[in-house]
């Protein structure tokens, strides 16, 4: 059985492993998502494997599919830059029928009936920084229901006194999750007491929260070669992806990254593990993996997930194309820009290389080393990104605006950069300062935001930064027509800037601008998104 009903869209229990009612327990976990914020996250259906290994039995409430309409809630996030044009619009389909079927449902009602049904002996709450709101929510909700709970994700390792700092939470994971999930629910499969497992935090009956050490990091490789993706559904397969609904998985390829960027917080789980943290998967059990998706899901579309996917070796990089050689799904990936060549590009789409992110994030040399910790020129970084241009490679680019001490005129030499090379689509966020990362120590240092801040979703549009240079609504307004300044001719500048204040006008140019940029002449784009939409639901 995968739906305690066909209406409660968030709920599937995983199909049974090894399970004895004896021996084992029931786990609950909660995706906090917001709508068309990710694709599946493969850590979930890792923790659901290893879980049933271990003889225990899983389901999955996923928000994903809500419609929320309360203060934590943020725009639809493929419509929102959609209505920004920094990116493809699905066109000849309609995303509430093919892509995300919405329901205006009360996820707090079916979280608890799911509960109710499911009995499960723990929560356990996957979240990041963004989405921490949504399900410290949820569980607060159903706190009558007396279901222990314990929160993990990159938030909880790096803000563990904050997360515990709400009384709701039960038991946090600081690190990895892949022995502590397991050793967790031992203990309470066997009654016995749950303070001595590694990498959690515990409040205890008498409000004392112990705190033990962290694991070193996993081994990767030893991890279950399949995963329980099936936890979430087959509705969770599709996304719009370059103007088109794809069915795609996500395949992890690393784990955790070799660079320094002060705005993510692979670097502190650097210096929380050591050099160690970060891992690559062998090549045969990514290909395991894909072989499984193709198998037994039906998989035509490849996403891997790794922070930088060509940190690799040429060694390593040879022995992924000639993996890859036999499978030959289009696939999507993201790298840093200066680990582009002209040969590595021409190798990757040999083996099905159908669109590539790269992350550039500020246009001003000095600026993005000095505050962002990237080191790289603009002439170095514009060659590299002619290069899929010529192969007709589609690329998109990340922005970020927003970021502690910066103008509007530094944010206009990132806009200046991106007018150097012709990306099939671009995105441009306002900066979300994490905790674990560089720059969230430095705006806490200057007196920019309270340390006990925490960014909701909704933080994607609107600056948590408050700073004398630059007002959130500016950076907002300029987030708005970012795409705009890149791609109409300089001699409209002055109108995209009045309509940076005036809606109507606003309003008018979206529409010229997705006309303009969007409009393939002469191809058939909604009868492939229809052929692309069949079968779907």
């Amino acid at each position: 059985m995968k739906n305690m009903n066909e209406e409660v869209v968030g709920f599937h229990i995983s199909s049974e492993n090894t399970f004895q009612d004896d021996k084992g327990i029931r786990v609950l976990f909660l995706y906090a998502n917001e709508r068309g914020m990710s694709t599946i996250p493969p850590s979930i259906a890792l923790l659901s494997q290893i879980l049933k290994d271990a003889g225990h039995r899983t389901a999955l409430f996923d928000t994903t599919f809500y419609k929320f309409d309360d203060e934590l809630a943020t725009p639809d996030t493929d419509e929102d830059q959609t209505q920004n044009g920094q990116v493809r619009p699905v066109v000849g389909v309609s995303d509430d029928d093919s892509h995300f079927k919405k329901t205006t449902r009360s996820a707090v009602n079916d979280f608890r009936a799911s509960i109710k049904f499911f009995q499960p002996d723990l929560i356990a709450v996957s979240t990041t920084e963004t989405t921490f709101h949504r399900g410290l929510t949820l569980i607060s909700a159903v706190r009558d229901l007396n279901i222990p709970n314990v929160f993990g994700g990159v938030f909880c390792t790096f803000a563990p006194e904050l997360v515990m700092s709400f009384e709701d939470v039960d038991i946090c994971c600081v690190g990895e999750g892949e022995n502590a999930i397991v050793g967790l629910a031992a203990a309470i499969a066997r009654n016995e007491e749950i303070t001595n497992v590694t990498n959690l935090w515990i409040r205890k009956s008498d409000g004392k929260i112990i705190k033990n050490q962290i694991m070193h990091p996993v081994d990767i490789n030893s991890l279950p070669e399949i995963t329980d993706i099936g936890i979430f559904g087959e509705q969770r397969f599709y996304r719009p992806m370059g103007g088109k609904i794809r069915r795609l998985l996500p395949v992890e390829t690393h784990r955790g990254c070799p660079y320094t960027c002060t705005f993510c917080n692979s670097p502190s789980q650097n210096l929380l593990y050591g050099p160690s943290f970060f891992r690559k998967k062998s090549l045969a059990l990514v290909k395991k993996e894909i072989e499984n998706h193709v198998k037994e899901w039906n998989v035509e579309y490849i996403f891997f997930w790794a922070d930088t996917f060509l940190a690799w070796s040429a060694k390593e990089f040879d022995a992924f194309i000639e993996m890859y050689s036999d499978i030959q799904l289009p696939f999507w990936c993201q790298t840093r820009i200066e680990t582009v060549t002209y040969k590595k590009m021409v190798q990757l789409k040999d083996v099905g290389l159908d669109r590539m992110t790269f992350g550039m994030e500020h246009g001003n040399e000095k600026f993005r080393r000095d505050v962002i910790g990237r080191d790289y020129t603009n002439e170095h970084a514009i060659r590299c990104l002619k290069v899929p241009a010529e192969l007709d490679i589609a690329f998109s680019v990340n922005n970020i605006i927003g970021f502690p001490d910066e103008t509007r005129e530094l944010a206009f030499d990132t806009i200046e950069l991106n007018r150097h090379f012709d990306s099939d689509s671009l995105s441009c966020s306002t900066l979300i300062p994490f905790h674990g990362t560089g720059i969230r120590t430095y705006a806490e240092k200057k007196g920019y935001i309270d340390p006990g801040v925490i960014c909701n979703a909704n933080n994607s549009s609107a600056s948590t930064l408050n700073m004398p240079q630059w007002s959130k609504e500016d950076i907002s307004r300029l987030r708005s027509t970012f795409a705009m300044y890149v791609k109409f001719p300089k001699s409209r500048w002055s109108e995209v800037e009045k309509a940076e204040q005036d809606p109507v006008l606003y309003e008018k140019l979206s529409q010229e601008f997705r006309e303009m940029c969007w409009a393939r002449p002469g191809a058939k784009i909604e009868d492939d998104l229809v052929e692309a939409a069949k079968g779907i639901f």
